[in-house]
Parts: structure tokens; sequence; C-alpha cells
């Protein structure tokens, strides 16, 4: 997430309601290209808590106004009753790691802010 975003919570759910999230809110780079055995690190540049939650497939997350419309994965479903989902909560200043990727294709997003999304190619 880029460093510097304000956002309004306001704002937030109006931008995502309308499928125009604040750009400033997402993860970087949008396709990460690595080898097997090399750890993904995610770092929380913003000023709110992120999931890095690994899917299926990219859909909506656990807040269902901000899904514009998309229905929520199965992987986010029960917030952070889910320990899943829990464990894959950022917060604010803090990093998580990824560890014993296979080879393939992953694809993480925020459970919280679902337009947050990354695919993890992994040689």
């Amino acid at each position: 997430m880029a460093l510097g975003a304000s956002t309004t919570f306001n704002d937030l759910f109006a931008e995502a309601k309308a499928g125009t999230p604040d750009p400033g809110w997402d993860f970087e780079p949008d396709v990460l290209h690595i080898k097997k055995g090399t750890p993904v690190v995610v770092v929380d540049q913003g000023g709110e808590p992120h999931t890095f939650t690994e899917v299926k497939e990219f859909g909506g997350g656990f807040i269902g106004d901000l899904n514009h419309g998309e229905p929520t994965v199965p992987e986010c479903a029960g917030g952070f009753k889910n320990l899943d989902v829990a464990k894959t909560r950022i917060l604010q200043g803090s990093q998580l790691q990824v560890n014993g990727l296979s080879k393939g294709e992953h694809r993480f997003e925020c459970c919280i802010h679902p337009w947050m999304r990354v695919t993890v190619d992994v040689k």
C-alpha cells in the first residue's frame, strides 16, 4: 500500500461502491515473480489494517459494502472469526511473511479491501 494515502471512510465506501477505489489502497506490484523457496514479505505502510489472504479466485471480502457487487470469496467468509483470515492480518507498520509457496500461480487479496490483489507466480 502506498505511503501517505489519506482517504476518509465515507470516501472509501463511496469509491468502492462505484468500483473506483483509491489507487493508493493497493498491493504493489500487481504480479510478483519469484523462485520456489523465496519468502514473500508483505509490509503495511498505510494507516489501516489489511489481510494478505490466499484465495482460489479473486472476489469480495467480508465487508459487503466494499465488494462492488462481488460475492464474498469462501476464504474470506466469517471475517476475523475465521482463524485462517485472522492469521493473515497485517497491522499498520507491521509485516507478514509467507513461506513455502508451491510452483504455479497464487492469488492473494485483502479480505477487508478486496480490490487490493496480487498474483504471485512461483517458478
